[in-house]
């Protein structure tokens, strides 16, 4: 029998990862499992390291916070019983991935993906293709346009 205790579900809040996040409750909720939401802010520039030690204030991006919708979302999901919690790290959003699979000990990855092909998938590359392929964990994307059977009641 398969075990679950430990999912890894990375999210920017966007309509693609917000899937993924619905699959990872939905799975956590079935199995129990802890489920771990992984938002990756990009690493700060050496520009704006030196305006740090200069004393201007740093930036305060849409991607420095958890949106009030998902933590809405996140609050609802746990009255429910739903174990969970987020995880904010700053980084290359493929390294972070990759190092919190192994350090946290995650059983199954749940990501979204844009679903790029051709040209679009050779100049931006996908990070959700990347780490499917350095992980050794069971992978679940979840594709941008995928249908909603999973959500339906009943």
């Amino acid at each position: 029998m398969i075990q679950l205790s430990k999912i890894l579900c990375p999210t920017d809040y966007s309509k693609t990862s917000d899937k993924a996040v619905r699959y990872a409750i939905e799975l956590g909720r079935k199995t129990g499992a802890h489920v771990r939401f992984l938002h990756i802010m990009q690493p700060e520039n050496i520009a704006e390291k030196t305006a740090y030690s200069y004393g201007v204030a740093p930036r305060q991006g849409k991607d420095d916070v958890v949106t009030e919708e998902f933590r809405q979302l996140l609050m609802q999901e746990k009255k429910e019983g739903l174990s969970a919690e987020v995880l904010i790290i700053r980084g290359n959003p493929y390294d972070v991935i990759v190092d919190q699979v192994s350090i946290w000990g995650a059983d199954m990855l749940i990501m979204g993906s844009h679903g790029r092909t051709g040209l679009n998938r050779l100049l931006m590359g996908s990070v959700a293709e990347a780490v499917f392929h350095a992980v050794d964990i069971p992978v679940l994307l979840v594709k941008q346009g995928s249908k909603e059977k999973a959500f339906k009641e009943g």
